[in-house]
């Protein structure tokens, strides 16, 4: 099996000027793209990346936008101020209220209405700030959704006014669509729990502006994760690739399927990049990563993968959601809280026709510290959402010795099983959503280790038998934990990487660059709505029965 690493985030601006004009031809890494697999194993880690060779950028096939500036050597008004302030002043009024507008007149209030690029010295600016958005295609974007002025600053007043506030609303919208802005991510999911990572209007013009390559500056607005930036170097071969050309699968049973085109894989990599534009800048110098897709749970620190272990994640119906957060706590010998989803969809129904549910399972249910006895419970009336159903520790408890929390409005956490066996299965849907860990107590060992400087005696001992019981040991420094659905990644040999789109997260992610979000039917998962359900059959039997025997007549009792 294959190994695979994040390296530190690349954070200088010159490595984003590398990567755009970098030598080597395109040819040779459209050549590379038949190292491409499609897998079902999850990668191991690695301890070392080699740095993938540089790939010079294909002739963009969008149509450019026009450049903005003339030369340096046109003619300029000896006069600038009073009148292309009105100008200014004119143009920003009929701009729509917003963040956009807003930024742009306390923008260029602070600079007594003087143009920025339109002028002699500007000139040079502008150029280059119109010649990189031209090239948005090779970042995945598309150079046609900004509109970039033409008018040179031997216009008139009038004009020169009007091309300013167009060329600082591309950069405005250009900085907006590199972090994410293209849409709003939640619209494609429930589950999805992600956002733009957009900076202040205002932020991005006075950074432009004070930037010694204004292209440069636009080029360090994208993500510089090095995930991002080799899933763009594979992204820039495929749209080099002829069509006609095929990808490669890697096993006997990907073989038998279709090879996917340059085309169709371009589109897979551009929703994975488009992924890492919503991903925190920052992710930790230690963090936890689940990514779905892969089944695979990594400890990331320094840039190195440390440990790496498998997961089984939610069902499609009961998916794991998809965000960030911070572990702030191990539970060693927990006791296990049944959710709400689980009281009202599965519990509920079973204890309203005096099934055994609970005596099945180990589970007890309690009211503010007593014990209650759900046959003795009028279920028309009682919210069992506000009784506490809980599974003692030990035994057949499902959480099994450990679980970790990283508290979140999704109610899910990362915990042991004792159904080792599932672990065996490529695809590991198999939970409520939560996260199960094949070896929670080795992931301890390194959470604990890096918090506490624990040994794995230590561990050891707080996991064993006699140890205390729902036993909480709160971390001295948060861990981040980013829970993520990447199809497509590259491992440490520069092979991309591909896994199924379990959820159908990665199409939904298309619709969204294809404007279509709206379409989107999210269901909501109202557990009032099916609370009610069963409360209405119970009412109905009751009336049936005359009062007697009703709870026989319940839900096929």
């Amino acid at each position: 099996m294959r190994r695979i690493l994040l390296l530190p985030a690349i954070g200088a601006v010159a490595a984003a000027i590398g990567l755009a004009q970098a030598s080597e031809p395109a040819k040779d890494d459209a050549t590379r793209l038949a190292s491409t697999t499609v897998a079902d194993e999850p990668m191991l880690p690695a301890i070392a990346l080699p740095t993938l060779p540089p790939i010079s950028p294909p002739a963009a096939s969008e149509p450019p936008a026009t450049p903005a500036a003339a030369t340096a050597t046109e003619p300029e008004p000896k006069r600038l101020g009073s009148a292309l302030a009105a100008e200014l002043q004119s143009r920003m009024a009929a701009l729509p209220a917003g963040a956009d507008r807003a930024a742009i007149g306390q923008f260029y209030e602070a600079r007594g209405f003087e143009p920025v690029w339109m002028t002699s010295s500007g000139a040079g600016a502008a150029a280059a700030i119109a010649g990189e958005i031209a090239k948005a295609g090779e970042w995945g974007l598309k150079a046609a959704d900004f509109e970039v002025p033409s008018v040179t600053v031997a216009g008139t007043d009038a004009q020169r006014a009007d091309a300013e506030i167009r060329l600082a609303l591309a950069v405005l919208k250009y900085a907006r669509h590199a972090r994410g802005g293209r849409f709003d991510p939640a619209q494609l999911s429930n589950y999805i729990d992600r956002k733009a990572q957009l900076l202040e209007p205002k932020a991005v013009l006075d950074g432009i502006v004070a930037a010694k390559e204004p292209d440069a500056f636009l080029r360090g607005l994208h993500p510089q994760h090095p995930q991002f930036q080799w899933l763009r170097q594979k992204y820039l071969a495929a749209r080099a690739a002829p069509p006609a050309a095929a990808i490669p699968a890697a096993t006997a049973k990907d073989k038998a399927a279709a090879a996917p085109t340059p085309q169709a894989y371009a589109r897979r990599l551009l929703a994975n990049m488009e992924q890492w534009r919503w991903m925190p800048a920052d992710m930790g110098d230690t963090y936890v990563w689940v990514n779905i897709p892969e089944f695979t749970l990594r400890v990331v620190k320094g840039g190195r993968v440390v440990h790496t272990e498998r997961v089984i994640t939610g069902k499609a119906d009961t998916q794991t959601p998809i965000f960030s957060d911070e572990m702030e706590t191990v539970v060693f010998h927990p006791v296990w809280g049944v959710p709400d989803s689980i009281k009202i969809k599965e519990i509920l129904p079973n204890v309203a026709r005096g099934g055994s549910v609970l005596a099945k399972n180990n589970l007890r249910m309690s009211y503010k510290g007593r014990d209650v006895d759900p046959q003795a419970v009028d279920w028309t009336q009682v919210d069992i959402r506000q009784l506490h159903v809980y599974q003692p520790p030990g035994g057949p408890n499902v959480l099994g010795v450990v679980k970790f929390l990283f508290p979140n409005k999704h109610q899910v956490y990362m915990h042991d099983t004792p159904t080792k066996d599932l672990f065996n299965a490529s695809q590991r849907t198999f939970s409520h959503g939560c996260m199960r860990v094949r070896n929670p107590l080795k992931l301890a060992e390194v959470v604990l280790g890096n918090d506490k400087s624990w040994g794995p005696e230590r561990i050891a001992s707080l996991a064993g038998p006699g140890a205390q019981q729902n036993n909480h040991v709160h971390l001295t420094h948060k861990i981040p934990v980013h829970i993520t659905y990447f199809t497509a990644f590259v491992d440490e040999s520069g092979t991309a990487q591909l896994r199924p789109d379990i959820y159908g997260h990665e199409e939904r992610v298309h619709m969204g660059l294809d404007g279509k979000a709206h379409l989107i039917a999210r269901n909501k998962d109202d557990l009032g709505k099916v609370r009610a359900d069963v409360v209405s059959r119970l009412v109905e039997a009751r009336q049936r029965s005359g009062g007697t025997n009703w709870i026989k007549q319940i839900l096929g009792f």
